[in-house]
């Protein structure tokens, strides 16, 4: 016989295994030698993979259980700096692993790194957020964000079966209020803000405002990527954190139209360029080298709205105030402006944007007959027709 067959701990153990959703992947609940054990399935909790779990698994899982391989296993419980490495290494092939490697090294490892995953406690990480928020001055959002990277390390402790718990879940942060909100310039600000500019930096807010592009794409940009003779710019790449990188959607590697209007200003950059052999179109006039990161031209453009006496806004307005000066124009397509801009849908555009156009629907012409038949000459009678 079978050690399975030949014991009748086999029906006693095949009912300590349960299932539970977690996050909506489902998870397999076990005891065996008196301990508990959770382990992820990886998959969706649907009716589907609990009927696949039940069939194909819970058969093996039982096997295990009665040969002892749980009860023998090293289960030992690690510092926080070994889960948080574990999930490090799981990102490094996103474009936003810089930003998660700096929110794991530059604010998690300081304060959890040397403890033990079993010693943190939901009070810990209350004080933790408590501190971002109102000694570092952090926004809700961004708090939330940090908050989101601990609680996907906990969950790898929780697989490694060192916890059956996550202290960080559920942890209440106060509604996020935007400190910046997005302010589209006026035509006037903008003839403005390119009168007082100087040099390459009023050729790259000339590029910015007359194209719509993102800034981490603007600085992307070489000479490759500008077509003078069909007046077209080609947006393929951005840079980020020092790396050069596809840009932000698969949608985002496009074509933008050269106007007129900005084409003195690439002509400008490009003897520039030519005088100090740089392939960017934009280039550090510090080091003479590309830009590591759109933050690097901060510096720059608070200078300039100080000196044009406006409030500070986030350089990213040039992108808001292109696309909104584009629909208000009436000129050209929605279809045609979501292409321009890298929006995956004409729906993203409008949904975004409609916000920024307030009182615009009165402006329509108050001569206008809705009921008009324009295919005839035929309308409704007016009153004193009637």
């Amino acid at each position: 016989m079978s050690p399975i067959e030949s014991t009748g701990s086999h029906k006693k153990e095949s009912k300590m295994i349960s299932f539970f959703n977690r996050k909506g992947k489902l998870y397999v609940q076990f005891t065996a030698n008196g301990k508990k054990f959770q382990r992820s399935t990886k998959l969706d909790d649907t009716p589907k993979n609990r009927a696949f779990i039940q069939k194909e698994v819970v058969p093996k899982l039982q096997i295990k259980i009665v040969m002892g391989e749980f009860g023998n296993q090293d289960n030992k419980v690690n510092l926080f700096k070994f889960y948080a490495n574990k999930y490090k290494a799981s990102k490094e092939n996103l474009k936003t692993y810089p930003a998660i490697r700096g929110m794991v090294d530059n604010k998690l490892l300081d304060v959890f790194g040397n403890m033990k995953i079993n010693a943190i406690k939901r009070a810990d990480i209350k004080e933790f957020t408590d501190t971002l928020l109102h000694q570092q001055g952090l926004s809700s959002k961004r708090t939330r964000m940090i908050l989101n990277v601990l609680i996907a390390i906990i969950d790898i402790a929780i697989d490694y079966e060192h916890l059956t718990i996550n202290p960080a879940d559920n942890i209440k942060l106060p509604k996020h209020i935007p400190s910046r909100i997005m302010q589209p310039f006026t035509n006037d600000e903008v003839r403005t803000l390119l009168s007082k500019a100087q040099g390459w930096f009023k050729n790259l807010i000339a590029v910015s405002f007359y194209t719509g592009m993102r800034p981490g794409e603007v600085i992307a940009l070489t000479w490759g990527d500008i077509d003078f003779e069909n007046m077209t710019i080609d947006v393929n790449k951005r840079i980020a954190h020092g790396i050069v990188d596809s840009p932000k959607t698969k949608s985002s590697i496009r074509k933008v139209p050269i106007f007129e209007t900005l084409r003195p200003y690439l002509e400008d950059q490009l003897k520039r360029c030519q005088k100090e052999k740089s392939l960017y179109v934009f280039f550090n006039p510090y080091t003479n080298e590309r830009f590591y990161d759109s933050k690097k031209l901060m510096p720059f453009w608070y200078t300039l709205l100080s000196d044009c006496g406006y409030e500070k806004r986030v350089f990213y307005n040039s992108r808001h105030t292109f696309i909104t000066m584009m629909i208000r124009s009436g000129d050209v397509s929605i279809l045609d402006i979501s292409q321009m801009v890298g929006h995956k849908t004409i729906e993203e555009t409008i949904s975004t944007y409609a916000k920024y156009l307030p009182q615009e629907h009165l402006k329509v012409s108050r001569s206008l007959d809705v009921f008009t038949d324009k295919t005839t000459d035929s309308s409704i009678q007016s009153p004193k027709e009637a």
